[in-house]
């Protein structure tokens, strides 16, 4: 009977053991919690991107040149790490008293803007929509060019995307209520567009200065760390030479 005291004890010691120690291994598992998943790095990456939109007409000859020449360039560069670029196709129409959309270069640039925006809708990777569009353009200004209808074709058969989808989104109508958001967006813009390309970097027209635009991305950029293409480009915008007779002016 002598040794119960000390049994007692020892039950007791045991007890409180138990119910401490995972306690504590809990505080220190909590305290070592793995780093957030890759997807939750990326969207707060995303949320550091400049925005850079882009509105245009798809037969302006100098949106055609922009796209197909700097804008191309730029999306094989490390630019793309802090750049959300994205492109609206209406420029400078107008939508008459009877709802028909008139186009400053004719029914084809009328026509094409809706290719345009159905691509940028059915395929909403940027890489995808804008080798598409950037087809298109060099197709349509080739001095042995083809239709736009067959220009359009044959890119999407080239970049092995779906011809009968795009028709689809045209035939349905679709296509055009999508240009007349493009629409709406491009009638709100503050100041009002006079001319394109009228290309706005986090809410600030570039107004001539488009060309440049490498320049105002890196500076709008509020990352720790600027990516290799701002290094090789000057810290002051260097298009003075880009003149008001490299836009297609609103009527």
């Amino acid at each position: 009977m002598g040794s119960s005291p000390l049994l007692s004890f020892l039950l007791l010691t045991s007890l409180v053991f138990l119910f401490v120690t995972p306690s504590h291994s809990s505080e220190y598992d909590v305290a070592r919690e793995p780093a957030p998943p890759v997807t939750s790095r990326k969207i707060s990456r995303n949320s550091e991107k400049v925005k850079m939109s882009l509105y245009y007409e798809s037969l302006c000859p100098y949106c055609s040149s922009f796209i197909a020449g700097p804008l191309a360039q730029v999306l094989e560069t490390d630019l793309m790490t802090i750049l959300n670029l994205r492109l609206v196709p209406w420029g400078n129409a107008i939508l008459d008293s009877n709802n028909t959309i008139e186009c400053q270069h004719g029914e084809d640039e009328c026509y094409l803007n809706i290719i345009h925006a159905c691509a940028i809708n059915l395929w909403p990777d940027l890489k995808k929509h804008f080798d598409f569009i950037k087809c298109i353009e060099k197709q349509y200004k080739a001095p042995d060019r083809n239709g736009a209808e067959e220009s359009w074709e044959e890119c999407s058969g080239k970049l092995g995307l779906s011809t009968q989808s795009i028709k689809k989104c045209y035939d349905s109508g679709h296509g055009k209520e999508l240009v007349l958001q493009n629409a709406k967006e491009t009638d709100h813009l503050r100041p009002p567009h006079k001319y394109v390309p009228w290309v706005v970097v986090d809410d600030t027209p570039l107004l001539d200065d488009y060309g440049s635009f490498i320049h105002y991305v890196c500076k709008a950029y509020k990352g720790k760390s600027l990516p290799k293409t701002c290094s090789s480009h000057p810290n002051t915008s260097i298009n003075k030479d880009t003149s008001l007779q490299s836009v297609c002016h609103a009527s």
